[in-house]
């Protein structure tokens, strides 16, 4: 009787689990469509059609830090910029020098524009 049990206590387990990591994986994907939405959106307010993304830099937060998003970008008018937007504040585009954008996009620990 108490291998069943156990048997039934770990297959309950087992279900439990794959339901965690089911909404973990879908809560994640929210919250990356969440970062790039945001990013279109600023890409439109500042009229910036197309553009290359020298680096690239996310973080899909929790409950306990929100999620990040760095990109150094190269729009089609030859201009460098720095993207940043955290989950929980407003997305911010500013302007880089070419030296700088070629500096961060070419730093190995992380963004350092």
């Amino acid at each position: 009787m108490r291998t069943s049990a156990l048997v039934i206590l770990l297959i309950s387990y087992a279900v439990l689990m794959v339901v965690f990591f089911k909404l973990n994986a879908r809560n994640n994907l929210r919250r990356r469509e969440g970062l790039y939405e945001a990013f279109e959106t600023t890409m439109r307010q500042h009229g910036i059609k197309s553009f290359e993304i020298l680096k690239e830099s996310i973080y899909i937060g929790n409950n306990f830090r929100p999620s990040e998003l760095c990109r150094v970008l190269l729009d089609d008018s030859g201009h460098y910029f720095l993207y940043l937007h955290a989950s929980n504040a407003q997305p911010t585009l500013t302007p880089l020098t070419e030296e700088r954008a070629l500096q961060a996009a070419q730093g190995d620990i992380g963004i350092q524009a």
